[in-house]
């Protein structure tokens, strides 16, 4: 199995609404790529903290904060996702998965959520490498994280 597979279903679990992302991510790794670039502390954007003040500066600060939170995720639409990170890292994020900026942004609004979350384990957006990155998400297919 390879990582980006492993990744995957470690992060979308195959089942609801979450099993066709899951296919989606498998069937085009970039996207995974993509994903954790932009969440690394090398993005443009400022990695984890850098997103997560992109959220709470487009009005999405609550919904952001259940990511960060150990309750449920608070889900968010494509739109907010282009509202909150902006055309041109869409469309960069796009061009690096080989998918239209819609299918990115659709993509972004279910993992974003489930990454966040995972990327958060003391309710806290601390910056992260991609090593770093890999090796938390990898952690939870071993129960180690």
């Amino acid at each position: 199995m390879s990582l980006l597979k492993s990744l995957a279903d470690a992060v979308f679990p195959g089942a609801g609404g979450h099993a066709d992302l899951a296919t989606i991510v498998t069937q085009n790794p970039k996207l995974m790529q993509a994903i954790m670039a932009l969440l690394s502390e090398d993005s443009p954007i400022g990695g984890l903290p850098g997103l997560v003040a992109r959220f709470q500066n487009a009005g999405l600060g609550d919904t952001v904060a259940t990511w960060l939170g150990s309750g449920p995720n608070t889900p968010v639409s494509p739109e907010d996702i282009q509202h909150a990170l902006g055309g041109k890292v869409v469309d960069q994020l796009a061009a690096q998965a080989k998918m239209t900026p819609s299918e990115a942004t659709g993509a972004l609004s279910h993992a974003l959520p489930l990454m966040v979350d995972r990327l958060s384990p003391n309710e806290a957006a601390q910056s992260l490498d991609l090593v770093q990155i890999q090796s938390m998400l990898g952690g939870f297919l071993d129960g180690q994280v």
